[in-house]
This record gives structure tokens, C-alpha cells and sequence, in this order.
């Protein structure tokens, strides 16, 4: 039996219809999920067989809030079974926007990308349930460094060779004073925006999401544009956000805090 006939087989009641279905899978991005495209439904198929390592309620239960707020995914399913998650989701149009054309005109991709992150930030948060404040993230931080969760083989360049430990320690050290709030998404990076003729039609993977210091989102946007770009770029989107003084410390911070996760 072939790998993904045997995640069919697995499969629960309520999605034995899917069995029949032509399932492909998606090996781009770092949820850690099984995610397969399922052309006849245009839908993606997330699987998790441990939730401790990977989650997929987070997700479901921001969709659900976020529906109507803002062009995200429809869940079609959601089951949790033993040690088996399931999320169905519908596609959205549009290209993601780390596709090398997207590149193309970066002075357009900036402004693009930051009028995407305000309409997040936009959200009436008090509204939200989800509250992800900077001691609860640490200590998810300290639980995955604790739990051997942590890769330090994907950590940044600039951070080579550094061990969890020393990474952790370093997160203490440089703990920002200043903390704001707003309805942030969590992995604000390239891949999870999706545009359709140089507009965003669409946000991806809110597993994260929730509501925490907006340089949570800042930070890795930075990251990427300057990856792709270079620096120039990346404080160009900082300033197309409407930064007129860029918190350099909490963006170091922020990226830091996210080799834990």
C-alpha cells in the first residue's frame, strides 16, 4: 500500500467519500502537517497524527472566528480523533506572493505586502478570544525547548550553531519592555499571502494567530523581504507600513522568538 492509501484507510467516517478522491500533495511550506490538494473539491486536505507537535485546533477555531473579517479559507471540516487531526479547507485564488514574479517589482510587493499586515492589525481585537500575550508565547517557547522540539539545524544563518538553550537564554535576556496589541496572524510571511492581479486576494495558515504584539507579524515580514530583496526593501515595507521609527530590538526579538516554533 502506498503512503497516501494508507492515510486513506486511516480516515474517518464522515471522509470516507474523500477515499475515492485524487489526492496531491502540497510539499511547500513549514506547517509540519500532511497537506494534500484535492483538485474535484479545490480544497486542501490538512492531516495531523500528533497534535503535541503540531495542532491543527488553533487553525480551525481562527478560521471560524475570522469568517466575513477577512478573505480567509472556508473550513469544511474539522475532526479530531485520538492522536488524528483533520482540516478540510477550501482554496482561495490568487498566486502566493513568495512565487518568484512576485519579486518582479518590489517597490509594488512592499507596498502590497504592508497593506495586507494593516488590514489584519485593522481587526476589532476585543472581539477576539484568542489572546497569544508575550508571557504565555515564552513559555510555549520553554515547553518546546523542553519537550526536545526545537530545530536548531533551521535556525537563521546569524544564529549558526547556536543550541536551543543558548537561543532560550537569549530570548530572556532581551525580553522588550514595550508590548502592544493587536490582532496579529502569527506567520505573516510571503507564502501565506496570496495575490491576484498585484492585489491580495487572500491569508493563509492563522494557526498562530491571535492577539500579541504587532512586531510578532513585523519582524518576519522583515525577515523575508530582506531575504529576498535585501534591507533596503525590508525597511521600505517597515515605512510603506507607516513605522516612522522602526523598534529594531523587538524586531531582533521577534525573530529569535520564533526558532521555537
Amino acid at each position: 500500500m502506498n503512503p497516501i492509501d494508507a492515510l486513506k484507510a486511516q480516515l474517518p467516517d464522515d471522509l470516507r467519500d474523500l477515499t475515492h478522491e485524487d489526492w496531491q500533495p502540497v510539499t511547500d511550506g513549514m506547517s509540519g502537517a500532511g497537506v494534500y490538494f484535492i483538485p474535484r473539491l479545490n480544497a486542501y486536505l490538512k492531516l495531523s497524527h500528533d497534535p503535541l507537535r503540531v495542532d491543527l485546533r488553533p487553525e480551525y477555531e481562527r478560521l471560524a472566528w475570522l469568517d466575513g473579517e477577512l478573505p480567509v479559507p472556508e473550513v469544511l471540516y474539522f475532526g479530531a480523533f485520538d492522536t488524528r487531526q483533520y482540516l478540510l479547507l477550501s482554496a482561495l485564488s490568487g498566486t502566493h506572493a513568495d512565487q518568484p514574479g512576485c519579486w518582479a517589482d518590489p517597490a509594488q510587493q512592499v507596498a502590497v505586502l504592508a497593506e495586507g499586515l494593516r488590514l489584519i492589525h485593522a481587526l476589532d481585537f476585543r472581539r477576539c478570544p484568542f489572546a497569544r500575550p508575550l508571557d504565555t508565547m515564552l513559555a510555549l517557547a520553554q515547553a518546546r525547548l523542553e519537550g526536545v522540539l526545537v530545530d536548531a539545524d533551521d535556525f537563521d544563518d546569524e544564529r549558526d550553531g547556536w543550541s536551543p538553550q543558548a537561543a532560550f537564554n537569549e530570548l530572556l535576556a532581551t525580553y522588550p519592555a514595550v508590548e502592544e496589541q493587536v490582532w496579529v496572524h502569527g506567520d505573516y510571511c510571503p507564502p501565506n499571502v496570496l495575490l491576484a492581479d498585484g492585489r491580495i486576494s487572500g491569508f493563509i495558515d492563522w494557526g498562530r494567530a491571535g492577539i500579541a504584539d504587532p512586531y510578532q507579524d513585523l519582524a518576519l515580514a522583515e525577515r523575508e523581504i530582506a531575504d529576498n530583496l535585501g534591507a533596503e526593501w525590508a525597511l521600505a515595507f517597515l515605512r510603506a507600513y507607516g513605522l516612522a521609527d522602526v523598534d529594531w530590538d523587538r524586531i531582533r526579538f521577534y525573530k529569535l522568538l520564533d526558532e521555537f516554533f
